[in-house]
């Protein structure tokens, strides 16, 4: 029960019911499911197994406290309050999926439940477009999106290369049939579905899931320019809708402008930032950029914390990664951790590009890599990483992203 619970909970964080069903929208189903699994998760919680003890739920702990303190730290009590909710509704996401994500076949199901997901959502997308299927939710400027959280073209091209990445698990040595069914056709309705979004962001993530995918089997370097190939296929095939990639094109020029606004909310605050969901307050569009928008609303403390949980998660499957698979358990293991490796990379990537600090798929994708690497906290080497390692790195990162961020608006208005 409690596993279907947390697959329903998750269905329903993009399948918004209040948008499917309008009627719906006062019963806040979605929060009441969640509520539900919570209670029943916690009921038959075992502290053996799950990723609930890991590095990474503890550092998104503190997030979560970063969180509240981004606007508590301005006086306001009653706005703290609702950011405590807010974000505790994404920490209860990815909660359950630490809990209920305990072993390779129940991270098979939820990879699985998510690419199903994109799937369908893909193929409403593309009967959007050329039937008219509920085109007016489901299109936007010759654009297709998606429900709820998703109903931004870029955003819900993000969704459709996770679920893409997540497809991994299917494949098997010397099953053509198999492959072509439940890997090949579904990947080609998600490509072209993301190439309906006109998303220029996914050429960047398309471009990294790639590489993650190469490198396993050929090295960082090959990877890296087989990538490379692709990159530069997307773009002469005009893949992002036709637009240009440049920083002077309109739009990315509105989204340096918002990075700018983000450098000035840091100057302003910059111990806890100008406050949760706040930075619309200061400037006429979103930030277009996570690590900005992180930096800038939850300031040096919060993002500290923010790039810790992703740097130690990246480095325990990048061990993960390395260790050689001896029994078909291990190979199934491993292909667990490609995926999971190759999901948050390639949402780092898109995230470049689009606002998604606080977005579930991320701390999905976190959940179960820490269930990942809990499971094998034992090896040598550790997947865990020290605190007098992970913390000289975080900063580092800290520093040179804002400093990157900063030298390209630099650039741009040079």
């Amino acid at each position: 029960m409690a596993l279907f619970l947390t697959l329903l909970s998750i269905a329903l964080c993009y399948f918004s019911p209040a948008e499917l069903v309008p009627t719906l929208a006062p019963y806040h189903i979605q929060q009441f499911i969640i509520g539900l699994a919570v209670v029943v998760s916690l009921f038959v919680f075992n502290p053996a197994r799950g990723g609930m003890k890991s590095q990474q739920t503890a550092l998104l702990m503190v997030f979560w406290f970063a969180v509240v303190m981004s606007v508590l730290s301005r006086g306001w009590l009653r706005p703290s309050l609702s950011a405590f909710l807010a974000f505790g509704l994404v920490v209860c996401i990815y909660s359950l999926v630490s809990l209920n994500a305990f072993s390779v076949a129940r991270i098979k199901i939820f990879c699985r439940v998510i690419s199903l997901c994109a799937m369908v959502m893909a193929v409403e997308g593309i009967l959007a477009y050329f039937a008219g299927f509920q085109a007016e939710k489901l299109m936007i400027a010759d654009r297709v999106r998606g429900y709820g959280v998703l109903n931004d073209p870029n955003d819900f091209a993000q969704f459709l290369l996770i679920g893409l990445a997540f497809l991994g698990l299917s494949w098997k040595k010397y099953h053509l049939l198999g492959n072509f069914v439940t890997v090949l056709l579904p990947a080609s309705v998600l490509i072209f579905a993301i190439y309906l979004t006109g998303s220029r962001g996914a050429i960047f993530g398309l471009a990294a899931l790639v590489f993650v995918a190469a490198s396993t089997r050929m090295g960082k370097g090959k990877a890296f320019l087989i990538a490379g190939v692709i990159f530069a296929l997307l773009v002469v095939g005009k893949f992002g809708g036709g637009r240009d990639i440049s920083l002077h094109e309109g739009s990315a020029g509105g989204r340096v402008v918002a990075w700018g606004s983000g450098i000035s909310q840091l100057k302003t605050n910059p111990l806890f930032g100008v406050g949760f969901q706040q930075f619309e307050e200061y400037n006429d569009l979103t930030a277009h950029n996570s690590f900005v928008l992180c930096f800038a609303e939850l300031g040096f403390f919060g993002y500290f914390f923010w790039l810790a949980l992703l740097v130690t998660t990246a480095t325990g499957l990048e061990v993960l990664a390395k260790i050689p698979a001896k029994t078909p358990e291990d190979a199934d293991f491993s292909k667990c951790v490609t995926v999971v490796r190759a999901a948050l990379y390639t949402f780092l990537a898109t995230s470049w590009f689009l606002s998604r600090t606080y977005h579930e798929t991320l701390y999905i994708i976190l959940g179960l890599a820490a269930v990942l690497i809990t499971m094998r906290r034992n090896e040598i080497p550790s997947p865990i990483m020290p605190m007098v390692r992970w913390v000289p790195i975080a900063f580092v990162c800290m520093v040179t992203s804002v400093l990157v961020i900063y030298g390209t608006i630099r650039f741009r208005n040079f």
